[in-house]
């Protein structure tokens, strides 16, 4: 048998660099993949600190604005009244208001029955958009008490983050116990035997929240208010700051941080039924084009589900914007509430 040498100069087993394909240097490979995560740990960090500013931004601007103006007293409507100040419940801001004594047939002043009126959404206690000087002149004039008053960081309460009802509830408790054992506008008149309460708006859901903690609330008129007010927020928070619905939850944790208030937690929805057995009395305009009809109908349900629940409900027939039912019914607006406070608080009882 022959054998055959190998060539000179070459081996018989091949070299491992011919049998293996090339490759980068470890090295270079290392730093590249260094170089990638360093970009996009930056590039991260640059969106997130973005998403953050301005989260906190939009929540700024959602807890405060400038105080609208005071526009008008209840002497233009040529009624009695002293200014009052009184402190919120829990944490004693102190709220400003005026006390409007009611006026009987016969001429007496009373403050038997006080209704207590919370104004809307960036307003006071005038409150123009839905005529609220003009609806507690109307109140006054037959027979009932009003008390008054602008919620904090509104008219020319302190300034405080806008809540929406998170905290403003407070301010309505303060002003309950205001009439329970504050100082006394009109002595001669003594305190009241009766209070209700009238909110429209952000200031319906503010009553409904502080009349689930408070049973001297004796009776209560919800005019427009929201069912939950994180739906609302997410529709409109996008509109008002012009940036996408994705910075909302980032605005609204934000403002749970800076403020402590909680906006999800803002749902009048949840309990209202705890104020049966008093009466409610819901309306809504039945073409509202903020609020959804439909809430009305969420807070009507919800309340009627407590076994005594004493509800009442009106959908206010071509009413096209929000909060409007008072400016477009009117007359018929005024003899509704009236004969609903005069069953649930009584007639009155006497008079100075």
């Amino acid at each position: 048998m022959s054998t055959h040498a190998s060539p000179p100069g070459r081996s018989a087993v091949a070299a491992p660099d011919e049998c293996l394909p090339l490759a980068a240097p470890v090295g270079a490979t290392a730093r590249w993949m260094r170089r990638f995560v360093a970009v996009l740990l930056i590039a991260c960090g640059v969106v997130s600190f973005a998403y953050a500013g301005l989260s906190v931004y939009i929540a700024t601007r959602l807890a405060y604005e400038t105080p609208k103006p005071i526009i008008g007293t209840p002497a233009a409507e040529g009624l009695d009244y002293h200014d009052i100040t009184f402190p919120s419940r829990a944490d004693h801001l102190r709220i400003s208001g005026w006390f409007i004594p009611g006026h009987l047939p016969s001429g007496r002043l009373t403050a038997n029955r006080t209704i207590i009126m919370v104004h809307g959404s960036r307003q006071n206690r005038t409150d123009p958009a839905a005529g609220l000087l003009a609806l507690s002149a109307e109140f006054a004039r037959h027979g009932f008490a009003v008390l008054a008053f602008d919620m904090r960081g509104m008219g020319v309460s302190p300034p405080a983050p806008f809540s929406l009802g998170y905290f403003e509830q407070r301010d309505v408790l303060g002003a309950v116990d205001f009439l329970r054992s504050g100082p006394l506008p009109y002595p001669e008149l003594g305190r009241p035997r009766a209070i209700g309460g009238w909110g429209i708006s952000m200031g319906a859901a503010t009553l409904l929240l502080a009349a689930a903690r408070e049973p001297a609330i004796q009776a209560v008129v919800s005019d427009s208010a929201y069912a939950a007010i994180s739906p609302i927020l997410e529709r409109e928070v996008p509109k008002s700051a012009s940036l996408p619905p994705l910075f909302t939850p980032g605005a609204l944790l934000a403002a749970r941080a800076l403020y402590g208030m909680d906006y999800y937690a803002v749902r009048p929805v949840d309990v209202v039924a705890s104020i049966a057995p008093r009466p409610i009395f819901f309306l809504h305009g039945d073409g509202d084009d903020y609020m959804p009809p439909p809430n009305m109908g969420l807070l009507v349900d919800a309340a009627r589900s407590a076994p005594n629940a004493q509800v009442q409900s009106w959908l206010c027939p071509g009413v096209k914007h929000h909060a409007q039912c008072f400016h477009v019914e009117g007359t018929a607006y005024v003899t509704r509430l009236v004969t609903f406070f005069t069953a649930a608080l009584g007639p009155d009882a006497g008079g100075a």
